[in-house]
């Protein structure tokens, strides 16, 4: 599949890479500007021959094309067609299908072409897509993504530990334990006399940001410097987000914080090796601290969010303690979220995988609190305290 697409009155723009199944190579794009939104007709025939239209304009109109398609939307004929045998079989647009067939785009500064243009800083990361990746060039979003990116953005989750509000993007584990938030409170609390003034300080997958202010919070005054790195864009650019929340809401000038590219574990740390000038070509102990709120459900992730709390046979998890040593300098301290959602074997195998890395379990903080899952209605959320 291409990355990019002509389309008439933009030029090539970038099709991010979970809606690029969608549009083939030979599918027509169409851009419907302000002028012939009111076109309402001919934009749903031109759905129905299979056609994805780009519409940009007065948010106003917009909705009312959005509202009117949803309408007759039962009346979209097939997207393509199969034959079989003397038959022709029709193939009907999948759910997925309905929503990338209405667009909108975003010049190559990430400006949303609708009026008027919601405030949506780093808007390609929060599609799922790394910085850069279109090239300094136009692309497009599905409309329903648009407006469940912008629903998740305007909900707020209040934060007891830092006495503020964050939000989670779109994919985005929203941070809603208070329990897991303050325990890794009284951890940081517990690490922070063993930390040497100047530390350097990593948040492992920091999903919407709340650590990553936690540490910042709670290390003050340390001379600090904070790392936060994550898979996922659309976490990291949820992090960049609270972070300016954070920032607004401090009287003083809280500690560096550095966000980084998104990658997998310690993908991140090796792509920006030169911030490390002390450390070896290696990159060999580099931090005095890492934070991995670790995925606690013993099962595959079914979609991007699941990525956060779901780790098949704990794959993700050795694999974070086969590197882990590696980046913590000597005496360093490892704060590692867990729980017993999938049962003490869980838990069995991974202070066995601890072990196996040769770092030590100094602390234990624990609380039990109640759950949602049918099986269960109680369980046990840990965050250790480990020392190299």
């Amino acid at each position: 599949m291409s990355s990019f697409y002509h389309i008439n009155g933009i030029g090539d723009v970038y099709i991010p890479t979970q809606f690029r199944e969608f549009v083939s190579d030979n599918a027509p794009l169409k851009l419907f500007t302000n002028d012939n939104l009111g076109q309402l007709d001919r934009i749903f025939n031109y759905l129905r021959r299979g056609g994805v239209a780009v519409l940009s304009g007065d948010w106003e109109r917009i909705a009312q094309v959005i509202e009117y398609i949803d309408r007759k939307k039962k009346e979209l004929i097939p997207r393509s067609t199969r034959p079989k045998g003397k038959r022709t079989v029709r193939l009907r647009r999948s759910k997925e299908q309905e929503i990338i067939a209405l667009m909108c785009w975003a010049d190559e500064h990430s400006n949303l072409q609708i009026h008027p243009p919601p405030n949506l800083p780093y808007l390609l990361e929060l599609v799922g897509e790394n910085p850069g990746a279109h090239e300094d060039r136009p692309f497009l979003i599905p409309i329903d993504i648009l407006q469940k990116i912008q629903n998740a953005l305007a909900e707020t989750y209040p934060i007891r530990a830092l006495g503020m509000e964050l939000t989670a993007s779109e994919n985005v584990l929203p941070p809603r334990s208070q329990e897991t938030i303050e325990l890794f409170q009284r951890g940081l609390q517990s690490a922070k006399i063993h930390l040497p003034p100047g530390a350097t300080v990593l948040d492992m997958g920091c999903g919407c940001g709340c650590l990553t202010l936690l540490a910042a919070q709670e290390l003050k005054g340390r001379q600090v410097n904070i790392y936060a790195s994550d898979l996922l864009p659309e976490a990291v650019a949820t992090t960049k987000l609270n972070l300016q929340r954070f920032i607004d809401s401090q009287r003083q000038t809280p500690p560096p914080i550095q966000v980084m590219p998104p990658g997998d574990l310690f993908d991140s740390v090796r792509s920006l090796q030169t911030i490390f000038p002390a450390a070896d070509e290696e990159l060999e102990g580099v931090f005095d601290l890492i934070i991995f709120n670790a995925p606690w459900i013993v099962s595959r992730a079914r979609n991007r969010l699941e990525v956060a709390i779901h780790d098949e046979r704990q794959g993700t998890l050795r694999r974070f303690f086969q590197e882990a040593p590696k980046y913590l300098k000597a005496q360093g301290h490892l704060l590692l979220g867990y729980a017993d959602a999938s049962g003490p074997k869980a838990i069995t195998n991974l202070e066995g995988i601890i072990e196996d890395a040769g770092l030590t379990i100094a602390n234990r903080f624990k609380e039990r609190v109640a759950t949602h899952r049918s099986k269960r209605k109680w369980q046990n959320i840990m965050v250790y305290e480990i020392v190299k």
